[in-house]
C-alpha cells in the first residue's frame, strides 16, 4: 500500500514539473502561446447601451400590445354580457340570438387572430434586434481578439458551463467600453 501511496505522489510530482517545464506563466499563458478572455455575458447585456436602448423598445411596444389587446378584450366581454342580459330578458327573437353569436364569435376570433399576429410581430422583431446585436458584439469581439491575439474569448454566466474564472482574464470593462463608443447605431449599421 505504501509502495502505491508512493508511485502517485511520484506521478504527482511529475506532472507537475511537466506544467512547469511546459512554461505555463502566472497569467495563465503557457509557452505553446494559448492565451485566453472572457466576457461577463450578464454584464455586457446590462450595460451595453444599445441594448438597454433596443430592450426598453421592445418592452414599451409589448406594453402597448398588451393595453390595445386588454381594451379590445374588455369591449368584447361587454358586448357578450349586453347580448346575455337581452337574451335572458327574452327581448331578442331566436334569429337576432344567433345573428348575435355568429357577430360575437367572429368577433372573438378576430381579436385572437390579431393577438397572435401581434405576438408574432413582437417575437420577430426581437429576434431580428437579437441577431443584429450578437453580430455586433461578435465583431467587436473579433476585433480584440486579433490585437490582443486571444486564442478563446469566453462568456462567464451565472450558473454557465464555466463555473468560476481568474478575474485577471476579464475583458468585460474594455468590451463594454468599445461597444458602448460608437457613435453610429450599431444596431442599423450592421445587417
Amino acid at each position: 500500500m505504501k509502495n502505491l501511496c508512493l508511485v502517485g505522489l511520484g506521478l504527482i510530482v511529475v506532472v507537475l514539473l511537466s506544467c512547469a517545464k511546459a512554461g505555463v506563466t502566472e497569467t495563465g499563458v503557457s509557452s505553446s502561446g494559448l492565451k485566453i478572455a472572457y466576457v461577463n455575458g450578464d454584464s455586457i447585456l446590462l450595460n451595453y447601451g444599445e441594448f438597454r436602448a433596443a430592450s426598453e423598445s421592445m418592452e414599451l411596444k409589448q406594453r402597448d400590445a398588451e393595453e390595445l389587446l386588454q381594451t379590445k378584450g374588455a369591449e368584447l366581454e361587454k358586448d357578450i354580457a349586453a347580448y346575455q342580459r337581452k337574451a335572458q330578458a327574452g327581448t331578442m327573437s331566436r334569429n337576432e340570438m344567433e345573428t348575435q353569436e355568429r357577430r360575437l364569435g367572429a368577433k372573438q376570433e378576430a381579436l385572437m387572430n390579431e393577438r397572435d399576429q401581434i405576438t408574432n410581430a413582437l417575437l420577430s422583431e426581437t429576434s431580428e434586434i437579437n441577431e443584429r446585436l450578437q453580430k455586433i458584439i461578435k465583431a467587436k469581439l473579433g476585433e480584440i481578439k486579433k490585437q490582443e491575439g486571444y486564442d478563446f474569448i469566453f462568456s462567464y454566466v451565472q450558473g454557465g458551463p464555466i463555473l468560476i474564472a481568474d478575474e485577471k482574464h476579464d475583458i468585460t470593462t474594455r468590451v463594454l467600453a468599445a461597444l458602448n463608443s460608437n457613435t453610429a447605431s450599431p444596431v442599423d449599421s450592421v445587417k
